[in-house]
Parts: C-alpha cells; sequence; structure tokens
C-alpha cells in the first residue's frame, strides 16, 4: 500500500475515534469533553465524573493476520484514591472489552481488567478471550529456502495476575498464570515431516509465571519521563496444566527523557529466551513496529529500539521511531550480522487526557519488506 494511502487511511479512522467520542456530547453535560484549562477536546472529566468510556478503534495491520482488520474496544479508565498515602503513585483501573476480525478471516473477542487496592499495597490483572486466529509461519528449508506456512488457531485462554508493593507503589513483586488451549489446522495442501510437531497441534500451555515490576514512568498510559525494568520467570509442567516442560525468560527495560521540556527520548531493550521443549508457537520472535508477527522467531530474541517525540504544542506531537531485532537459534550473538533486522517510521499524538497523560495517535512504520500502519492507544511498548 502506498505511503500516501496508508496516511490518510490512519488519518481517518484517528477521526473516526475523535468523532465517536464527540457523538457521545448529546447526552452529556456540555463541557463533558473538554478540558477546564484550555478548553480542548478531553475525556478525562468524562472518565472520572461520568464513568464513560473511550471506544478506541485499532487498526490491524498486521501481515501475518491479512494485513488488514479492525478491534473495536471500549476502555474503562477511573483513578485509584486512597487518602492515606496521597504522596504516592496509584496505578489507574482499567477496563476492557474486545472485539476483532482481520480480512483473514480472523476474529476474537475478550475482556480484561486491571484495578488495585492501595490502602494494601495490592495490584492485579485478570483477563479472558476465545477466537479463530488464522497465522502464517516461516521456516528455512534445504533446497527450498525460506517457506510460509499457513494455520488456524481455534484457541481460548485466560490470563490472572496479583502483586504486591514492595516500595511506595513503585516496584512490585508478582505472580502471574496464562492458560491456552489450542486446536490447530495446516491451511495448506501439504505439511512437510518434521518442521512442525504435530503433537502441537491439540495442545495446552500453562504458563506459572513470577517477576519484579519497577516502574518509575510519571504514566503508565504515555510515559514522559522515568523507567520501566521488568525481569519475568515463567514454567510449563504437567502440574501447571500444560502439555508441555520448558521455561521462558524476559527481561523489559524502557527508558524515557526530556533533554527539553517539548522533546521526549525514549529507549527500549527487551530479550526473550526459551529451553527446549515447548511448542512452535510459543517461541520468542522479534516484536516491532513495520515487522511482521512470527516472522523472525528463534530460541532468544533482542530487540532495541529509540523513539523521538516532539511536542508541537500541549496538545499535539509528532514522533519517530527507529529500531533492529535478531532472532538466535544458537547463544552465538555475531556470527549473523545480517540477521538484525531494521525497521522505522514517524507518527503523531493527541493528548486526549491529561489526567492521565494518555496520548493517541497513527504511526506508519517501513520494515524490510514493507509497510504498516497503527492506531496507537497509550505508547506502543506498552505491555
Amino acid at each position: 500500500m502506498p505511503v500516501q494511502k496508508t496516511i490518510q487511511r490512519s488519518l481517518s479512522l484517528l477521526f473516526i475515534i475523535l468523532f465517536t467520542v464527540l457523538s457521545i456530547k448529546a447526552q452529556k453535560p456540555a463541557n463533558a469533553l473538554k478540558d477546564t484549562l484550555d478548553n480542548k477536546l478531553d475525556v478525562s472529566y468524562f472518565l472520572t465524573n461520568l464513568h464513560g468510556f473511550i471506544p478506541v478503534l485499532a487498526v490491524i495491520s498486521e501481515p501475518a493476520l491479512g494485513n488488514f482488520g479492525l478491534v473495536l474496544a471500549p476502555v474503562f479508565i477511573a483513578p485509584q484514591k486512597n487518602k492515606s498515602n496521597t504522596d504516592r503513585f496509584h496505578f489507574p483501573s482499567i477496563t476492557a472489552l474486545m472485539g476483532m476480525y482481520t480480512l483473514n478471516k480472523s476474529w476474537m473477542a475478550g475482556a480484561f481488567h486491571m484495578g488495585s487496592a492501595p490502602k494494601w499495597g495490592l495490584r492485579y490483572r485478570l483477563g479472558g478471550a476465545f477466537g479463530s486466529i488464522n497465522m502464517d509461519f516461516y521456516r528455512d528449508l534445504p533446497i527450498w529456502g525460506e517457506q510460509k506456512f499457513a494455520f488456524n488457531f481455534d484457541l481460548w485462554a485466560f490470563m490472572l495476575e496479583g502483586s504486591k508493593d514492595i516500595f511506595r507503589n513503585r516496584i512490585f513483586l508478582g505472580t502471574s498464570y496464562i492458560y491456552a488451549n489450542s486446536s490447530i489446522a495446516y491451511n495448506n495442501l501439504v505439511l512437510p515431516q518434521g518442521v512442525f510437531g504435530e503433537e502441537d497441534f491439540e495442545s495446552a500451555v500453562g504458563n506459572l509465571g513470577f517477576f519484579v515490576d519497577a516502574d518509575f514512568r510519571n504514566s503508565i498510559f504515555t510515559a514522559d519521563k522515568g523507567f520501566r525494568i521488568k525481569p519475568t520467570y515463567m514454567i510449563n509442567r504437567s502440574w501447571t496444566g500444560s502439555d508441555y516442560s520448558f521455561d521462558r525468560v524476559e527481561l523489559l527495560a524502557h527508558l524515557f527523557l526530556q533533554p527539553l521540556k517539548r522533546w521526549v527520548s525514549a529507549f527500549r531493550a527487551e530479550g526473550m529466551a526459551i529451553s527446549d521443549g515447548g511448542p512452535f508457537y510459543a517461541q520468542p520472535f522479534v516484536f516491532m513496529r513495520g515487522i511482521p508477527m512470527l516472522r523472525y522467531q528463534g530460541k532468544q530474541t533482542l530487540v532495541f529500539e529509540t523513539e523521538q517525540r516532539f511536542d508541537i504544542t500541549k496538545r499535539w506531537s509528532v514522533l519517530g521511531f527507529v529500531g533492529s531485532g535478531k532472532a538466535f537459534n544458537q547463544n552465538q550473538y555475531s556470527d549473523e550480522p545480517e540477521a538484525w533486522h531494521w525497521s522505522g517510521g514517524a507518527g503523531f499524538r493527541y493528548l486526549i487526557s491529561r489526567l492521565f497523560n494518555l496520548r493517541m495517535g497513527v504511526d506508519v512504520a517501513k520494515g524490510p519488506e514493507n509497510y504498516a500502519y497503527y492506531i496507537v492507544f497509550g505508547h506502543s511498548w506498552n505491555r
């Protein structure tokens, strides 16, 4: 798709979001969607006082999912208050419903809730989803080289997570559990022997995880300054409800600086590793704007990215980003310098909620093979 059409379509979809929010105005007080400070469009009052929601309409440009699809997700956000600890940061309560459909006939429905109990220093997340997903995987074959394989996943999954504050609502020690049950079908006529394990086609994965989340960002939505470091260790065993026995390690580090008042300089480093014994679809992959999901898989992955945002006004911003990622099948990080995959692009943001420091906007990215576009809610690095 040409860049011009991509930008036009992305802009149109963003304005659909803003128009949807504005359409609620007829049922609410006249100033419900305006900020009292600058009289600009802002949903802070609508969310906190009128129990409203942001109707997020996100575009799926993922090549592995057919290059185009839509996600409709009403997102409810409410602040958490604790009068006995007013000097501490408190995470807001977030509830979202989700429906998804793409051009390759993938669909999914689900719900998610994140909440906290500041009085006891607790934070929790829970969610569930079910659907039918058509996705492409890539493998290098002798003689034939790299080939694409199409699969259908009929799946249902749920997740539970709880964590305890160990330092001023900024550092949490926690555990999580993610269960996914998949029924997989191969969409092509012939599947080469030995490339994918047939035992993976009817399987369940039960991840029991342990993590430390040190989050010193000034916003969990769109940070301007601060940092976040989160190491996670996950195990899969029969007693966790998994059909497999393997381990997985993840580490993310995000840093946000402000060299100037209107310049936010951000840096991202993430790594993942998996032991032997897991299904083919659980292998880590390079996850970055402009690179298709599951395109580059391996036993280990590394991703480095930087994003530079410039605030033109208090509401409007422009940004640029560039990064590189690599998937390794062995612990030999310097043997294949050509296997580092680069992507980059640009976008813009609008401060849709000043109270939560929440920005929304559009990104256009160019990867090794093609362009991709994204409607971003918060920050694209959020997990």
